[in-house]
C-alpha cells in the first residue's frame, strides 16, 4: 500500500509518482528526505569509491547547489552560477546541472512554481548526484 523513494534521485521519484498516478496504481509514494553527511555530503554508496581528497572536497558540490540557490531568483542564473561554482573544483567532471519543475522535470522556466536544483558530478571514479528544492519566488 505504500512505497518509500528518497529525494536524493528527485527524477527517480518524480517518475514514479507519475507512473502510480497515471496507472492508477493503488499505492501511496512516501518521500523520504536525502540524508546528508556532517558536512552535507548526500550520503551515498558510491561515496565509498571517493579517495579521502576527493570526499573532502565532495560538499563542495551541495555548498555550490544552496549558494546559487540562495543568490539568485532566476533559474537560468541560478544554473550558470552553479556550473561555474562547479567547475572551479579541482578534478571534478560535471556531467549535468539543471533546475527543472518538480513534477514534470521539465526545465524551470521561472520560479512561479515549486522546482529542483539537480546536479550531477563525477569526483574520481564516483558520480555523485544531488538536488536541492526551488521553492516557488514570487
Amino acid at each position: 500500500t505504500h512505497a518509500i523513494f528518497g529525494e536524493k534521485d528527485w527524477q527517480q521519484l518524480a517518475i514514479i509518482r507519475r507512473m502510480v498516478r497515471d496507472l492508477n496504481f493503488p499505492v501511496e509514494i512516501v518521500t523520504a528526505p536525502t540524508v546528508r553527511e556532517s558536512d552535507g555530503l548526500a550520503a551515498s554508496s558510491r561515496n565509498a569509491y571517493l579517495t579521502p581528497d576527493e570526499r573532502a572536497l565532495a560538499p563542495l558540490i551541495h555548498a555550490a547547489m544552496q549558494s546559487a540557490a540562495e543568490k539568485f531568483k532566476d533559474p537560468v542564473a541560478i544554473v550558470k552560477a552553479l556550473v561555474r561554482a562547479l567547475e572551479k573544483i579541482p578534478g571534478a567532471r560535471l556531467d549535468y546541472a539543471e533546475a527543472v519543475d518538480s513534477v514534470t522535470l521539465l526545465p524551470l522556466k521561472n520560479r512561479k512554481s515549486s522546482g529542483r536544483l539537480a546536479a550531477a558530478v563525477f569526483l574520481g571514479k564516483a558520480r555523485l548526484i544531488d538536488n536541492i528544492a526551488l521553492p516557488p519566488h514570487k
